[in-house]
């Protein structure tokens, strides 16, 4: 028997099994793909994901472009702000990293740990005994450990009885791409608020990874839009404070919802990630949110004898370490979604005046910086 199987070896996953490797517990991690995904999807990662994946000696520093500012405005009303690493005594607010990069910077970490990660080994069902979670393959292989980690994005946690899941659908979908620009980035993010919904532009090497909200049918015609009439749609939403957009790359679009589990622990269970609790990408809380799951159980996990693995004075420690910060990071994106949708003149001069006074008071500056970097305080 096992003392941890981790279902899902994407990052957050991997991630609980680069920070705890050094334990000494016998780990596996059973990922559903026959190989590693190659994704070129950019994630946003903050100072303190660097931080932790710096610990778990998983950082992909040669791959990865710094944010030093990002820029807040509302398209269609007054206010905006500047936030600066600077300020924060940082070398930067957060990164940019290419999904495939870091995934490999894992999995070389996890090879040179000795830590098995099974490629096609699909998680079919899930049996919770007493003394040790059962995990069934799609091969009907059967793989016992004292805790199981589900970190696949919620798919086999719903096989668990008592485990649901709340949603909420925006009604939106993101349109991603890769966008440049006449002007070099300088190494600043832009979320400009728009009554569709936000509109983000993120450094990525010399370009910009593009994430813009909108109405289902209007995603749609965004992806299948002239190159030159979607950049002439672009810049009309989002103004030339960027320079003037010359190409676009790599259009996809995908559907918006939050989505959170009714609770984190079950039977031998811990759940992680964006299994979770999968975000809208406003602010890009999602992932970095996910990694500090990770951090938390690994700190246990190192603490933890192997016969304590698994037992429900871990559980109850895992769930009340995270139940704060998860809780608050959820309702922070919520509130941003839904404070920037009302198009009214009351509300958008309201979040102007709150724009400004972010801008004119640095200690209010500084702690909403620190909140999007760190989370909310344990």
């Amino acid at each position: 028997m096992l003392d941890v199987a981790i279902v899902g070896g994407g990052p957050v996953g991997a991630t609980v099994a680069a920070l705890a490797c050094g334990a000494g517990h016998s780990m596996a991690v059973l990922e559903a793909r026959t190989g590693p995904s190659g994704d070129g999807r950019i994630l946003a990662l903050s100072h303190a994901s660097r931080e932790r994946l710096e610990d778990a000696r998983a950082w992909p520093a040669a791959r990865a472009t710094p944010i030093t500012s990002i820029h807040i405005s509302q398209r269609g009303g007054p206010g905006r702000t500047l936030l600066e690493a600077s300020e924060q005594g940082l070398p930067a607010l957060g990164y940019t990293v290419a999904y495939a990069a870091l995934e490999d910077a894992l999995a070389q970490r996890l090879a040179g740990a000795g830590v098995a990660t099974r490629f096609g080994a699909a998680c079919e069902a899930i049996r919770l005994e007493p003394d040790a979670a059962v995990v069934r393959l799609a091969s009907g292989e059967e793989i016992a450990a004292r805790l199981l980690v589900i970190a696949d994005g919620g798919a086999s946690a719903a096989r668990i009885p008592g485990i649901g899941f709340e949603r909420k659908d925006y009604g939106q979908h993101a349109v991603v791409g890769a966008v440049r620009s006449d002007r070099p980035h300088g190494a600043r993010a832009y979320e400009r608020f728009t009554p569709q919904g936000p509109l983000a532009l993120l450094p990525v090497e010399d370009r910009y990874a593009l994430v813009w909200t909108a109405a289902p049918e209007r995603s749609g015609e965004l992806v299948a839009m002239e190159e030159g009439l979607f950049l002439a749609g672009l810049q009309e939403a989002f103004g030339d404070r960027a320079g003037r957009f010359t190409s676009v790359e790599s259009r996809a679009a995908f559907p918006l919802q939050l989505r959170t589990v009714n609770t984190p622990v079950a039977l031998r269970t811990v759940i992680v990630g964006n299994a979770a609790q999968a975000l809208h990408p406003i602010a890009g809380q999602g992932l970095n949110l996910g990694l500090r799951d990770a951090a938390a159980l690994a700190d246990l996990l190192r603490g933890a004898a192997p016969e304590a693995l698994g037992r429900p004075e871990m559980l109850a420690a895992y769930r009340a370490a995270r139940r704060r910060d998860a809780s608050r990071g959820v309702a922070f994106t919520d509130f941003l979604v839904s404070a920037f949708a009302d198009a009214r003149r009351l509300p958008t001069w309201g979040r102007g005046l709150a724009l400004t006074a972010l801008d004119l008071l640095p200690p209010a500056r500084r702690l909403l910086a620190e909140r999007m970097i760190y989370g909310a305080p344990t």
